[in-house]
C-alpha cells in the first residue's frame, strides 16, 4: 500500500506555498493526524525538518515527513486541496471520492 497519494489541485497549491512562502529546499512537507479517531480526521499538513523520530518518504517528487505511529491514520489516503467559497484548504479524502 502506497503510503499517501496527492491530487493534482494539492501539487499545486504545494508548489505554489513552497514558492509564496519562500520555503527553503531541504525543508519537507510534514503530513499527520491532529485528531486521531476515525471519524473526524483533522489533517496535520506543513513544511518542516526532519527529527530522528521522522520517517521521510519520496511521494509524487515530494519529500514527506511522518511520525510512524500516525501513519495508520492516513495510510492509502489522497490529500486534496479543496478551494470553495467559505473554505479552502488541505484535505484528507477517500480514494473512491476523488476517483483516483
Amino acid at each position: 500500500m502506497q503510503l499517501i497519494e496527492f491530487t493534482e489541485n494539492a501539487l499545486l497549491a504545494i508548489a505554489k506555498y513552497r514558492q509564496t512562502l519562500q520555503i527553503p529546499n531541504d525543508a519537507c512537507l510534514r503530513v499527520g493526524i491532529r485528531q486521531k479517531n476515525e471519524t473526524n480526521k483533522r489533517l496535520l499538513i506543513g513544511f518542516d525538518t526532519k527529527t530522528d523520530k521522522d520517517k521521510q518518504a519520496t511521494v509524487q517528487g515530494i519529500e514527506v515527513l511522518y511520525h510512524p505511529g500516525e501513519v495508520f491514520f492516513f495510510a492509502g489516503m489522497v490529500i486534496d486541496y479543496i478551494e470553495e467559497a467559505d473554505r479552502k484548504g488541505f484535505a484528507f479524502v477517500e480514494k473512491k471520492a476523488v476517483g483516483v
